[in-house]
């Protein structure tokens, strides 16, 4: 971090985006504004990269609200205990209330999907706990989900930004 300005009680910090790291949720993040580059009390942000294929595993974020923004991609959500799915194309964005089980799904299984993320957990990923008793359901979940797409079946909720938000 380096300071590039400071003038009458305005300090502006310059960081890096550091390097993608594998999450516990087996996401790849790459952590961006935090309370290692600025005094945050509630708001953190950084980007998902999934690759093609890929599925994050079913987690909670304990504590945090998150938000994520998908940029490119077609993406399933499945969240709550039945891990519901919901689908995300490009420009869509999806609230997740803390503690609420969920995993990302990547549908294509080449491209990529990247994703920027907002959550209220200052270190930007210190709250993942994993629910593994999900896991099962889960990879049923994605497997119907891929037929589903590769079939085009999905294509028309995938064609149209979405806005959801899941809560308790």
């Amino acid at each position: 971090m380096t300071e590039l300005m400071s003038h009458r009680d305005v300090r502006i910090d310059v960081g890096e985006l550091g390097e993608a790291v594998m999450g516990p949720q087996r996401q790849q993040l790459t952590v961006a504004v935090h309370s290692g580059l600025a005094p945050i009390r509630t708001l953190s942000s950084g980007t998902v990269r999934m690759a093609g294929g890929h599925h994050a595993l079913p987690h909670i974020h304990a504590e945090s609200e998150i938000q994520v923004y998908v940029v490119r991609g077609k993406i399933a959500s499945l969240v709550g205990p039945d891990l519901t799915p919901i689908l995300h194309g490009p420009g869509s964005l999806l609230y997740i209330a803390p503690g609420t089980e969920h995993a990302g799904v990547n549908l294509d299984p080449y491209e990529p999907a990247d994703l920027v993320e907002f959550r209220t957990d200052p270190a930007f990923n210190a709250d993942v706990v994993r629910t593994p008793g999900l896991d099962a359901l889960a990879e049923n979940r994605v497997t119907e989900l891929r037929r589903e797409y590769l079939l085009g079946r999905c294509d028309a909720q995938l064609a149209i930004p979405s806005v959801h938000a899941v809560t308790r």
